[in-house]
């Protein structure tokens, strides 16, 4: 696979268009570096049949790029590069270009929404994630990392399942370290290690993590995810001071008065820290079988906001969050195949790499049949609804 070259005023391709591809907040990002560059986008591009228009410039979909293959297409996606990549490749766009010199750029923070501030000021993980493609390794863009099932709020929504938690239990973190250890050996990197629940410090062993990881040389960054509503034990504050880790706080308004709490304890520990507001979330549905055609969990999967949400559960790396806490809570089958059991993995270190490589190329998974489809491009329903109990459910298996 060939690379990507860095867009600058250099290299971009005079006469021909510039295209951003992702009318989302990487693509915020583009507009500002950009307009710092003298240039301004004459087209966004993203696969939304739901967006005409993004920071008032117009947004044509992939499938008109096939007759602008000179045109400069930047890429402005993280989670999602490798993918659009090879799909501009596939059409024959002949000028493909990263960000990594544009978010080189001292932008002027006070033009970023909240959220292209967070992305700017972690841009190191896009720079990261440009780099291993160039260098066709194993990669991970983000890996999940489960540390417990229980959490301190009750979302009704919550795309991870964890309202369905009956009696919610903490992972015994050292039972599972061996086979995290084991894909660690075998992948080339991991540009984000997200640790989370659940409420991630409602593990008081949950520090253990970062201790474990924070010095290995193929994890670049480790970000903690927590609705802060609870101060964590000094165990975990000590490793939250660690120079790779960075806390992301979920604001649903709810919960804004404890956040400020918490915030306050890291402004003294000197912690990483960055809020976010939530005021709407995907809709993924219930858990109910759906017996869908193999297009449609093609389609569902295609437009999933969580299809590259690789997540780390009791010593197995699923391709989905959702799918490894639905066999997790047995509302689904145990289909093997959507995820890799590295806790029993007995085979060769060459087909381990194999194996992963398969999950991380998959295009749709037999768990798609029990979710809705949270599509990427929609924000339908109201984040951190609250329910009184766990949602009770019939077991399938």
């Amino acid at each position: 696979m060939s690379s990507t070259v860095a867009f600058s005023q250099k290299t971009r391709i005079k006469e021909e268009p510039i295209i951003v591809y992702g009318a989302s907040v990487y693509g915020e990002l583009a507009y500002v570096a950009l307009k710092q560059m003298g240039y301004k986008p004459d087209y966004y591009c993203d696969r939304s049949k739901y967006r005409e228009e993004y920071l008032g410039i117009n947004v044509i979909g992939p499938e008109v790029l096939k007759e602008m293959k000179k045109a400069n297409v930047i890429i402005a996606s993280a989670d999602f590069f490798g993918e659009i990549k090879f799909s501009l490749e596939k059409m024959g766009c002949e000028n493909l270009f990263d960000m990594t010199e544009m978010l080189k750029i001292e932008l002027p923070k006070e033009q970023l929404s909240n959220r292209a501030l967070e992305m700017y000021d972690n841009r190191q993980h896009y720079m990261d994630v440009v780099q291993s493609q160039a260098d066709e390794k194993l990669v991970f863009n983000r890996i999940q990392y489960v540390v417990t099932e229980k959490c301190s709020l009750k979302c009704k929504d919550c795309s991870h399942l964890i309202q369905y938690y009956q009696h919610p239990q903490n992972i015994e973190l050292s039972k599972y370290k061996s086979a995290f250890d084991h894909l660690l050996a075998i992948v080339d990197s991991i540009a984000e290690l997200r640790i989370l629940g659940g409420e991630p410090f409602l593990n008081a062993d949950m520090g253990d993590v970062i201790e474990w990881y924070h010095d290995s040389d193929k994890i670049q960054s480790i970000s903690v995810y927590t609705n802060g509503t609870i101060v964590p034990n000094d165990r975990i504050m000590k490793a939250l001071q660690k120079s790779k880790v960075k806390v992301h706080i979920s604001n649903y308004g709810i919960n804004e008065k404890k956040i400020e709490k918490v915030t306050k304890v890291f402004d003294e520990y000197r912690i990483k820290y960055f809020v976010r507001k939530y005021d709407a979330w995907q809709d993924a549905g219930g858990v109910e079988f759906r017996g869908y055609s193999l297009e449609k969990k093609k389609a569902i999967f295609s437009e999933c906001f969580e299809r590259n949400g690789f997540t780390f559960l009791n010593g197995n790396l699923h391709r989905c969050p959702r799918a490894a806490h639905a066999i997790n809570l047995k509302v689904m089958p145990d289909i093997k195949e959507d995820y890799v059991d590295l806790l029993h993995w007995s085979g060769t270190e060459k087909e381990l790499e194999e194996r992963l490589k398969k999950l991380r190329e998959c295009s749709w998974l037999e768990a798609c049949d029990y979710c809705g489809g949270p599509n990427n491009h929609m924000q339908n329903i109201p984040a951190g609804r609250q329910i009184a109990e766990p949602i009770a459910y019939e077991m399938k298996c």
